[in-house]
């Protein structure tokens, strides 16, 4: 038999894990192509791929992947392409043309209104008023000629009358023939005076005057057509020049995609091929392999390049312990409201702060260059040690980095246990660490007692049903006797033992060799899950599914 003897020394209370090695600055590869269809999340599939754990430097060849497709894709995309721009091109053509047009129709439709308004003055101060002297000159002709024949004709009919025989009757007949000749010509001419001043000179205006107007109206409808055609012209070629620019952004996507389809390693460092969770624990409607002729989804990670200098502990923490864990604390630094305010007050500072404001991946590249005085530690983690099964021999220091605030995804063999995400750093760099590795995670919490009685954990028995109440052997002058404790804090190697004990007492460590098969029943595996006071107030809850002592 093992003994212990029961004695008082300080208790700290630790939390000791399982995890495994990942770096702390990984560079993700991520398949870029775009899906080809909307009803598929499928971009294309591995042409080429490196193999898991190569050592590669930057620039390297990773990934290969099929880019056939996409160049058929190009080809046809070149011919749409340059229908696009013909199209445009004679909209272009087009658009000059009708502006030269609406301007040669503007005037046109402007100089038949000055011709009008030429016309009508012509005819007022021009026309109408040589007609008007030539009618009065012909009246004023006429009146004379009626005045002479009137004197000729009187006085022919006196002549003629018999006694004096000077002119013949036919003579004096014929003269005053004349007369009434005369008196008609005048007449005429009255009748011509009258119809110009009363008809001709008013129609004339009016219809002169029309014709203003008539210019004046076309003037207003080739200018309103002129700018229907110019805005019709002018949509045409901005909606050509809007499909071109399209087909361009299509061409050049296309050209994009196959260039995402060379993904080259963008560090030096250890090729490792991305497991996702979901697969690691066989859940999740699509696997991925990866592997040369397999399908690749767009966006999904195929592997990392992780940098080996800085490495991190990814491991799990019960929820009845994750209170006492805890993380790095960081706070924003007025770094960046500085920058805003110096972006505004500096020449030029409206399209700079719209710059830095409106573009998220300035943003994020400036966040990302000055991190290290955009973000103050204000807390450190709690301290840790690791280590490592494939160095057993060494312990190294780390410290809490983050703890989650969600639980990780439950596993199906243990649905009822929920783990947070806790993420350990390792202060000190050893060569030949790789992604992967197993360690063991030993975290310090601030729960510690000065000086309590301390048994090993493997000498106490005992389930979580039984609440606080625990039984451990002491060894007495009669031999092995079973003794009723109540436990208080505990880590991975002791506990505290609050009632039930002496200083002094031999304790049984071994003591499962004394229990009957009943009594094995009875206490289970016989091992001692460690507690915390969040245990102490479930007691009696349910089974604790707390980190069992290996």
């Amino acid at each position: 038999m093992i003994f212990h003897k029961v004695q008082e020394e300080p208790l700290r209370l630790t939390i000791t894990e399982r995890g495994q090695l990942e770096s702390a600055d990984n560079s993700d590869i991520v398949c870029r192509v775009k899906a080809r269809s909307a009803n598929s999340t499928v971009a294309t599939t591995i042409r080429w791929i490196i193999d898991d754990g190569t050592q590669v430097r930057r620039g390297d060849k990773l990934v290969q992947l099929d880019d056939s497709g996409l160049y058929e894709q190009l080809k046809t995309q070149r011919i749409t392409l340059d229908q696009s721009y013909a199209a445009w091109v004679q909209a272009d053509k087009n658009s000059e043309i009708v502006v030269s047009q609406n301007s040669s129709d503007k005037a046109t439709a402007k100089l038949v209104k000055e011709l009008a308004d030429i016309d009508l003055q012509k005819y007022e101060k021009g026309d109408y008023v040589q007609t008007l002297q030539e009618i009065e000159g012909r009246q004023l002709i006429a009146k004379s000629d009626l005045s002479m024949w009137e004197e000729r004709s009187s006085w022919s009919e006196r002549m003629s009358r018999p006694g004096r025989g000077y002119v013949t009757a036919s003579q004096a007949q014929a003269d005053d023939a004349r007369l009434k000749s005369a008196r008609i010509a005048l007449s005429k001419v009255d009748e011509e005076m009258r119809v110009l001043d009363k008809f001709t000179r008013g129609r004339t205006i009016k219809d002169l005057q029309g014709k203003i107007d008539e210019a004046r109206r076309a003037i207003d409808r080739v200018e309103a057509q002129a700018e229907a055609k110019r805005i019709t012209a002018d949509a045409d070629r901005r909606s050509k020049l809007s499909v071109y620019e399209q087909e361009t952004g299509r061409f050049s996507d296309i050209q994009d995609e196959i260039k995402k389809c060379l993904v080259v390693a963008p560090q030096a460092g250890l090729v490792v091929y991305f497991i996702p969770e979901q697969s690691r624990s066989g859940a999740g409607s699509q696997q991925s392999i990866i592997a040369q002729g397999e399908p690749v989804r767009e966006g999904q990670k195929l592997m990392r390049i992780p940098d080996l200098s800085k490495m991190d502990v990814n491991t799990r923490v019960h929820e009845a312990l994750i209170s006492r864990v805890r993380g790095e604390k960081w706070n924003r630094t007025p770094f960046s409201r500085s920058v805003q305010a110096g972006l505004l007050l500096a020449p030029g500072s409206l399209s700079q702060l719209t710059g830095y404001l409106g573009f998220a991946s300035i943003r994020e590249d400036f966040a990302e260059t000055y991190r290290s005085v955009e973000m103050q530690k204000v807390q450190n983690g709690q301290p840790a040690q690791v280590r490592i099964d494939a160095f057993p021999g060494r312990v190294l220091e780390g410290e809490v980095k983050t703890v989650a605030t969600v639980a990780s995804q439950q596993d199906w063999m243990s649905a009822d246990v929920k783990v947070y995400q806790t993420i350990v750093s390792i202060k000190e760099t050893i060569p030949d660490l790789k992604p992967g590795m197993s360690a063991e995670v030993v975290l310090f919490t601030d729960s510690a007692k000065e000086s309590c009685l301390t048994v090993p954990v493997q000498a106490i028995l005992g389930s979580m049903d039984m609440g606080n109440m625990r039984r451990v052997y002491v060894m007495t002058a009669t031999g092995p006797e079973p003794r009723d404790v109540v436990v208080g804090l505990s880590n991975d190697k002791m506990a505290e033992i609050e009632s039930g004990l002496s200083v002094g007492d031999q304790v049984i460590v071994n003591s499962r060799v004394l229990l009957t098969d009943k009594e094995k029943a009875q206490y289970g595996d016989g091992s001692f899950r460690y507690r915390s006071e969040e245990k102490d107030k479930a007691k009696g809850k349910g089974k604790d599914k707390g980190t069992e002592k290996k």
